[in-house]
């Protein structure tokens, strides 16, 4: 391919073409999913798109968000049904009917699965209760002893909550952040700004990141909510915030790309072409336009190196994890694509959740410069 950009793999996934179109893909350590708006989602290799799995869920043209995963499961709520299935076949292990529709993707670790509804509360449901109610078909009639507590807020719950390694956080409408304990809910701290919450919230080890449409971007300490720094922009923020290696990016579809410092809040470049991050590699940063394409930019000063017209491919993937380029179709084309002299995935969060690979001898010896581009070779054009 042209703009120095490979393909790496391009796969089918399952759609009804007369009345479907993919609307949603997320990535998790192993498989990326792209999900349908008639509910099927179907599941891929990440790094070499071997087609793994397509599941129905449910009867279809439900509201449904992104779905997420643990190391067994992938999770997803379509109305008001929370599905949990099998990371590896794709067979759904369990449906939960909730108590009320949920209003964002669940959030989701080992132990318990986190969901927001739009009545402005939050449930936390132990996993391994609910297999054991499922098995013994006692769901939902049984559903209430899986819940380990729930939270109220005064307005629905509006962005997937974040977990920590002691606390919960998450956003309502109400214009308010909550950050609770893991086990009892108990209120560590409440910041409230002068407007609702909208877009997702983003951390790093030490912060959170707050997006409101009163126009600030809030920057916390992720342990008691005191105020590290915020920024005032000209815009409503409603798209997500990106935080990577100690940089933010903030986007607006009418005002661009923006790259913060992400320990002071220091504009650091601006790119007025740029409307939505997707993805980041050592040197550059790609990102899309008003009308769709992709762009390229220098991720030191933001400018513009070449524009991709990717606009057929209108669902791109906030891809926080890696450096890879994930893209569809409405009707379900997807394509991977990397730098060209980047062969293997550079993983930027949750390293320590993939899986670690055996070290193999080859049979036949091969000097440094063949074993480091053979892999490479494989990931070349179809």
């Amino acid at each position: 391919m042209q703009y120095d950009l490979d393909r790496v793999w391009w796969g089918q996934a399952t759609v009804d073409p007369q009345r479907d179109k993919i609307v949603h893909l997320t990535l998790d350590e192993i498989n990326l999913y792209a999900l349908s708006t008639a509910g099927i989602i179907t599941a891929f290799n990440n790094e070499t798109g071997k087609k793994l799995w397509a599941t129905q869920l449910g009867r279809g043209n439900n509201i449904s968000y992104p779905p997420v995963s643990n190391s067994k499961y992938v999770f997803i709520t379509v109305g008001i049904k929370l599905y949990s299935i099998d990371r590896l076949s794709g067979e759904i292990d369990w449906e939960l009917q909730l108590p009320g529709s949920a209003s964002t993707s669940p959030t989701v670790d080992e132990d318990t699965v986190y969901v927001g509804t739009l009545s402005g509360r939050v449930y936390a449901w132990d996993l391994r209760k609910l297999k054991e109610l499922s098995n013994e078909s006692k769901l939902p009639s049984w559903r209430e002893s899986a819940i380990r507590w729930t939270y109220q807020t005064g307005d629905k719950v509006t962005t997937p909550p974040v977990v920590t390694n002691r606390t919960l956080l998450f956003a309502s409408q109400d214009g308010s952040l909550y950050s609770v304990t893991l086990n009892d809910r108990q209120l560590t701290f409440q910041f409230e700004t002068d407007a609702p919450i909208s877009a997702s919230l983003a951390e790093d080890e030490k912060s959170v990141f707050l997006a409101s449409e009163d126009q600030n971007l809030y920057c916390l300490n992720i342990l008691n909510g005191i105020v590290r720094w915020r920024i005032r922009t000209s815009f409503p923020i409603r798209k997500p915030v990106t935080v990577l290696e100690n940089e933010v990016y903030l986007s607006s579809k009418k005002k661009g790309l923006f790259q913060l410092s992400a320990e002071t809040g220091q504009e650091q470049w601006w790119q007025p072409l740029a409307s939505s991050f997707v993805s980041l590699s050592p040197n550059r940063l790609y990102a899309t336009d008003e009308i769709g394409n992709l762009l390229v930019l220098s991720r030191t000063d933001g400018a513009v190196l070449s524009a991709v017209p990717l606009r057929k491919y209108r669902i791109k993937l906030m891809n926080e994890r890696t450096d890879r380029i994930f893209c569809s179709s409405e009707s379900g084309l997807i394509m991977c694509l990397r730098q060209s002299d980047l062969p293997f995935p550079i993983r930027f969060k949750h390293q320590d959740r993939y899986p670690i690979l055996p070290e193999i001898t080859p049979e036949t010896s091969a000097t440094a410069g063949d074993a480091a581009t053979a892999p490479g070779d494989a990931n070349t054009e179809q």
